[in-house]
């Protein structure tokens, strides 16, 4: 059972969606020669992708021009359909026999200028300033991004040779953040804490072990540290101290000093580097910790009956599986859906929840 996602009764089970082109709805003979189609919701500066494999077994049908804008919405017969966005096509096959002709199409956010090398040096900017300028140059509306990182100062920083899109990702690990784009709008954020594209908390979902006929879940036990530690060196003092970050008890639903999955406070990761003060040792530690937490476990889950309203950051609690995984909030990395011959499915690839996930720091000279 979909606890929140219900076909209403007497719905015909059957997927639905709707392929326009320049805002102009695909010829009827033409979406009915569609074999199959996958769109894949990303997290960060990944282009989200679209994959169609039409039928041209008479010959008949034109292949699509490089450049061309679909635009899709998906889900099921007698619903309101979702708005998966809009998709420049990159990459046509035409193969057989049979023949068919296969279109791949990435998202149309994160095309043209994003992939121009350029230079440039920021001095004395906040975080947000960059971004702004960033999201200027590219001719993009302005950007979100949450207060806590808008103003961080940034002394001095590089962009060398380097795309805006590689740029942006490398802010984004050194201040615990991802990055994307979505609407013509930069988003930055804290990663997978479950935010819309406005900045908007997304509502939690549901989903139970019924719902899905396929899962796996695995744990990289290396990656399972209970906390970071980062040392910082005081010029003025002459003295170097530790900044001691760890999970503390009581977030998500279990209790973290005990957690099989955030791992044990007792093994914390030591960063190599000397920081210049005890704020730049923090906010060290804390994206080294907030990115362990990230990739420390996975859960994967393929939805029998596809859910078009699951996207990449949606936050999710499971229900049904062993009790650690249970226990732990949920958050969606990506989310793929596939309408073929077989039916219409999700496969969500989860990641652990870190907005509501708490530290104690602590501080030590050496």
């Amino acid at each position: 059972m979909i606890t929140d996602y219900q076909l209403p009764a007497g719905a015909r089970i059957a997927p639905a969606f709707t392929l326009t082109v320049k805002n102009k709805v695909l010829e009827e003979n033409i979406s009915s020669r569609i074999i199959s189609l996958s769109v894949t919701d990303n997290s960060g500066f990944v282009a989200d992708t679209l994959n169609l494999t039409f039928d041209d077994s008479d010959g008949r049908l034109q292949m699509p021009a490089r450049g061309t804008v679909l635009h899709l919405h998906l889900g099921w017969s007698k619903l309101a359909l979702y708005d998966c966005g809009y998709f420049i096509v990159d990459t046509v096959t035409y193969s057989g026999a049979p023949d068919i002709i296969t279109v791949t199409a990435r998202s149309a956010d994160l095309s043209g200028s994003f992939d121009t090398k350029l230079s440039q040096s920021y001095d004395d900017y906040t975080l947000g300033a960059i971004v702004r300028i960033i999201s200027a140059r590219n001719k993009l509306t302005l950007p979100v991004i949450p207060a806590e990182l808008d103003s961080i100062k940034i002394s001095h920083i590089d962009q060398t040779n380097e795309a805006d899109s590689y740029f942006l990702t490398r802010l984004a690990q050194i201040y615990g953040a991802q990055v994307t784009v979505k609407n013509g709008s930069i988003i930055f954020y804290k990663a997978s804490v479950g935010r819309t594209a406005s900045g908007q908390a997304l509502p939690w979902r549901t989903i139970e072990r019924s719902d899905g006929d396929k899962y796996a879940f695995k744990l990289v036990d290396q990656l399972a540290y209970g906390g970071v530690k980062a040392q910082w060196h005081d010029v003025k003092t002459a003295t170097t101290s530790n900044v001691d970050l760890k999970r503390t008890a009581g977030q998500n639903k279990g209790d973290a000093d005990n957690s099989y999955i955030a791992g044990k406070n007792q093994n914390p990761l030591q960063l190599s580097k000397i920081y210049p003060d005890e704020e730049t040792a923090k906010r060290a530690a804390d994206s080294v910790f907030n990115q362990i937490q990230n990739d420390s476990s996975s859960f994967t889950i393929q939805l029998a009956l596809g859910r078009a309203d699951l996207s990449a950051q949606t936050p999710v609690n499971v229900q049904g599986f062993k009790e650690v995984i249970d226990n732990e909030n949920w958050v969606i990395n990506s989310a793929k859906h596939d309408i073929n011959a077989k039916g219409f499915t999700t496969t969500l690839d989860l990641k652990i929840y870190i907005a509501d996930i708490t530290y104690q720091s602590s501080i030590s000279q050496l």
